[in-house]
């Protein structure tokens, strides 16, 4: 038996020697054919060169193209100048002027004027000289009129920048911490051009020889005016011309090349400034030659990337260069976003665009770092002239050959939209299949439609292939709405059975657009050489990438991910849990408290990044924070009334910390007579309308919920239809807050009881509440709305021209729905009229709030960072900072009234969010709160879904509401 075992073991051990030798074989050959991989595969460090692509024929947005071709514009401007007299002007509105040093100050809403006189017929450019002042993060925005009228679309919003410069990047315990951003002042000159950078020209203006007026009506934040001028933007040569000239007059550079970090100052570069706080540095893991490197460590080293992709945006670098001469640029940088789209910057050295050649340098996809040197048509690198000592390089986004192919596109989408609209006018958003509609005859443009757009987008397709080398997920979608809408051109009635594609490809369409409008750059370093100048490789080898690869993935498991950072001090410390937060909100609060609150008050703070779940079960087992940032309204309520927070108004200071919150947000976190939370944020409803489709049915906005329901037959004989939130609880859609607003609109409440007693019994059984839930229903049952329904998809299509939603919603629309920009609006949502005549259009607000914890160690010193915290200067720069960093779609719904002002609205949209948030209320903690919004949802399904009668319907479940607030009630030690 011994020896059994003995064999046994030895043939194990054999075995186990075998596969051993197997297993290093197929590691080594593994590696092998890893190698021979990266060998043949990786990209030698070759120079891919670009020059400005050549456009295909071009295509203006529609209006501007009739601007041009009604008053015959040939490619000739006028060579006449003609400067406005600044001082002689009038004004408008609620418009304030004052003089400022140099220029007029212009502030508030209005229009300034100004008449002048044009001594030559012809096309001119407008130049503006401006300062801009102290504001918001905001572009500034004006309506430019000429004699009272906008000449075209691209009028209505012109962007003027502002430029803004990073604070030094500081390192905390080895990690880099991403700077704040301040504005620099300094004045600018620049001739008009449309907002999306289409046309890759100055914008064109016809006068007729004679007197004319001009206007600036501001949209959107203040502006010095220094110089205003109409004359002929002087055009930039074809490099061929004038280089000879400079090859005579300056010496080629010979040295060595010069690398510059793109993101920082030092080595050579002076400043680093840009157009949009939004265009922000970034941490680059991914190869270990980006410039500073560390394997673990946070390093800020590269800049741009998705948060540099918008029309205008710009980075300008001031950089000193020793000896005067010519200069060949290189950019090292990635486009890895989008493929198949190449991402397009127009040159800028020291203030103009040297040559033609450089008004749309492209940059391809490419999914690792790559050196691209900027060339001619011929492949060979251009030279630039610079200046001994300091010099300006920029890139600003332009959109180069595919301005005109989306400003094309987009003509297309508007008919084939409005086609679509036309149909469902017809048939209703679900014919039937056994009616004829005879679309031929009721809708006789549509064959025709459908047949040219078909073949616009074929020929798009083309020159989208023409320009990016081949074909790929972004010319697919158009080759499919093609293709769809060449069958509909053959069989115009088969648009009944593909109703529905054909909206989801025309929205799919309107998706594209936003994602081939971005054009975003990740720059890591430029250089400047000379000829016979060499470049490093951009990229790692393979070995290297191995290693550092490896490295990073045992880091992972030693770097703590939930720890944001802790600043230091001699105080007792606070830890502060971010509930609701990204990593990138809670760096954020904690380079602010780094920066601010504990060189102030010297209180050391721990940021933590934890689940708003895991909060509760912490305090319960006694290992809670001392503070909590961003809780949900409902869970704030639920820690106040199980007494797990601090009644705040206890501190004495409490009424001055809580001026700037409007008294409906404080409401939400009250309970028993005291206030568990202050509020960061608040969200509530809004009305969104439709400019152009309710101005083509006639009809105005409604103000209240007779005119709303009187607009409902006009707009579904027209066969659209309008949205109000309904009461589902998890649908995704619902917001039970909408009925309950419309209870207090009524006159009812909510609940029955004052004081301490407030939530004793459901006020739901009200002659009020149940009118208002009969009128609510009715919206559906009667007037037939959706229950279920997108709303900002069919709002975008024009389904829907008006409706009622969050007003978050603003910022949805604003950047993922450009085809309808400038044709929607909101404003308060309708309200009931009272005996006297006013109009209650009250509304709900929902918060989330920052909290102490009823066990914190230093009670005081959570108050004094709550206090710092939820000040209008941290939440205004916190708001600033998330914005700049993520985009308008993260702009904080703020709580705080004084920096909602100083956020990037538009003075119109600032004033209808003040006028709504004024008339809004909140609800507090009601132990029981949650039954009634459960009951109120069935009440609600039973009525569309089985026609129960309303007013039955609700007072029965209000006995079930009842039953569950008195059990609580008992089960809190209540009355």
């Amino acid at each position: 038996m011994k020896k059994n075992s003995h064999l046994i073991k030895g043939n194990n051990e054999g075995k186990g020697r075998l596969i051993g030798r197997i297993v290093a074989l197929c590691v080594a050959a593994l590696l092998l054919v890893l190698i021979v991989i990266a060998v043949v595969t990786r990209k030698d460090n070759k120079l891919n060169a670009y020059s400005a692509s050549q456009s295909p024929t071009r295509q203006y947005e529609a209006s501007y193209a009739r601007y041009l071709e009604e008053y015959g514009f040939n490619g000739t401007l006028s060579s006449a100048r003609i400067d406005i007299n600044l001082d002689s002007y009038e004004t408008a509105g609620d418009l304030e002027v004052t003089k400022g040093e140099t220029g007029l100050i212009t502030e508030n809403d209005g229009t300034i004027s100004w008449k002048f006189k044009a001594e030559e017929t012809g096309f001119y450019n407008l130049k503006l000289t401006y300062l801009a002042l102290v504001g918001t993060t905001s572009d500034i925005q004006r309506a430019v009129f000429i004699d009272g009228k906008l000449p075209y679309t691209a009028c209505n919003r012109i962007v003027i920048s502002r430029w803004w410069e990073d604070y030094d990047i500081q390192t905390k315990k080895g990690n880099e911490l991403r700077p704040d951003s301040f504005e620099v002042f300094s004045e600018k000159e620049w001739f008009l051009e449309d907002s999306e950078r289409r046309n890759n020209a100055p914008l064109l203006f016809y006068l007729e020889a004679g007197e004319h007026t001009l206007s600036f009506e501001t949209v959107k934040e203040p502006l010095e005016y220094i110089a205003i001028s109409f004359e002929a933007y002087k055009t930039p040569s074809a490099y061929a011309d004038v280089i000879g000239s400079l090859k005579s007059q300056y010496d080629t550079y010979t040295g060595d090349t010069l690398v510059m970090q793109a993101e920082r100052k030092g080595d050579g570069v002076i400043s680093v400034h840009k157009s949009e706080t939004s265009i922000s540095v970034q941490k680059n893991h991914t190869d270990s030659l980006v410039v500073p490197y560390h394997a673990y460590y946070n390093r800020y080293n590269t800049i741009g990337g998705g948060s540099w992709e918008y029309p205008g945006d710009t980075v300008s670098w001031t950089v000193s260069v020793e000896k005067e001469g010519l200069y060949e640029i290189s950019f090292k940088g990635r486009q890895n976003t989008n493929r198949g789209v190449t991402s397009y910057r127009r040159l800028w050295v020291n203030g103009e665009v040297p040559y033609s050649d450089v008004n749309a340098i492209g940059f391809d996809y490419t999914s690792e770092m790559n050196n691209y040197i900027v060339t001619g048509s011929d492949g060979k690198p251009l030279l630039f002239h610079l200046k001994a000592g300091e010099n300006t390089i920029s890139l600003e986004v332009v959109m180069g050959p595919f301005g005109s192919i989306l400003a094309e596109i987009e003509e297309s989408l508007k008919v084939l939209n409005t086609s679509y609209l036309h149909v469902i006018q017809l048939t209703g958003q679900s014919p039937s299949r056994f009616i004829d509609y005879e679309i031929d005859k009721k809708v006789p443009e549509f064959r025709t439609n459908m047949k040219a757009e078909s073949e616009r987008l074929t020929r798009i397709v083309d020159e989208i292939v023409k320009i990016t080398g081949e074909k790929g997920e972004n010319t697919a979608l158009l080759q499919k709405m093609a293709i769809e809408a060449a069958g509909l051109a053959e069989k115009p009635e088969s648009v009944i059975e593909e109703l529905a594609q054909l909206k989801n490809n025309i929205s799919a369409v309107g998706t594209w657009i936003v994602q081939v409008s971005a054009m975003p750059l990740e720059l890591d370093s430029f250089a400047l050489l000379g000829d016979g100048g060499k470049l490093k490789r951009p990229v790692d080898g393979f070995f290297a990438g191995a290693a550092n690869g490896t490295l990073r993935f045992f880091a992972s498991f030693f770097i703590d991910n939930n720890s944001v950072g802790e600043s230091e001090g001699a105080g007792d410390p606070i830890t502060v849990w971010v509930a609701s937060y990204g990593k990138e909100q809670a760096q954020i609060i904690q380079n602010l408290v780094d920066n601010t609150f504990a060189p102030k008050n010297d209180i050391p703070v721990k940021i933590q990044l934890i689940p708003a779940d895991v909060v509760l079960r912490a305090a319960l087992a006694g290992n809670g924070p001392d503070v909590v940032i961003g809780l949900g309204q409902s869970t704030v309520q639920d820690f106040a009334m199980r007494n797990a927070t601090l009644d705040l108004t206890q501190f004495a200071d409490f009424n001055e910390v809580t001026e700037v919150f409007p008294k409906s947000t404080l409401e939400t976190s009250s309970y028993n007579g005291g206030v568990y939370g202050l509020p960061e944020t608040a969200n509530f409803l809004m009305m969104f309308y439709r400019d152009d489709i309710l101005k083509e049915l006639e009809v105005g906005v409604p103000k209240t919920w007779t005119e709303f329901i009187e607009l409902l037959p006009t707009l579904q004989q027209n066969n659209y239809s309008a949205f109000v939130p309904n009461a589902y609880l998890n649908d995704g859609s619902g917001n039970i807050g909408f009925f309950l607003a419309l209870v207090q609109q009524y006159g009812g409440d909510i609940y029955n009881g004052t004081g301490l007693d407030y939530g004793k019994s459901s006020g739901l059984s009200s002659n009020e509440a149940m009118e208002a839930f009969k009128d609510y229903t009715d919206l559906y049952t009667n007037y037939g709305l959706n229950v279920q329904v997108d709303f900002s998809n069919r709002f975008r299509t024009g389904e829907i021209p008006i409706g009622i939603a969050n007003y978050t919603t603003f910022c949805t629309l604003e950047i993922f729905a450009p085809e309808i920009k400038g044709v929607w609006n909101f404003t308060s949502i309708p309200g009931t009229v009272d005996k006297d005549g006013n109009i209650n259009n009250l509304v709900l607000v929902d918060t989330a709030d920052t909290v102490i914890m009823r066990r914190a160690k230093n009670p005081e010193n959570a108050w004094k960072f709550i206090k710092w915290w939820m000040s209008t200067e941290t939440q205004l720069d916190y708001c600033r900072t998330v914005e700049a960093v993520m985009g308008t779609a993260a702009r904080v719904a703020t709580a705080n009234l004084k920096v909602m002002e100083q956020l990037p609205w538009s003075n119109a949209e600032l004033k209808a969010l003040q006028a709504q948030i004024a008339n809004s209320a909140g609800i507090g903690a009601v132990p029981g709160y949650y039954m009634t919004n459960r009951m109120i949802s069935y009440s609600f399904s039973a009525v569309i879904t089985n026609n129960s009668n309303p007013r039955e319907s609700l007072y029965l479940n209000v006995e079930t509401i009842n039953k569950e607030l008195t059990r609580k009630r008992n089960e809190l030690g209540l009355e």
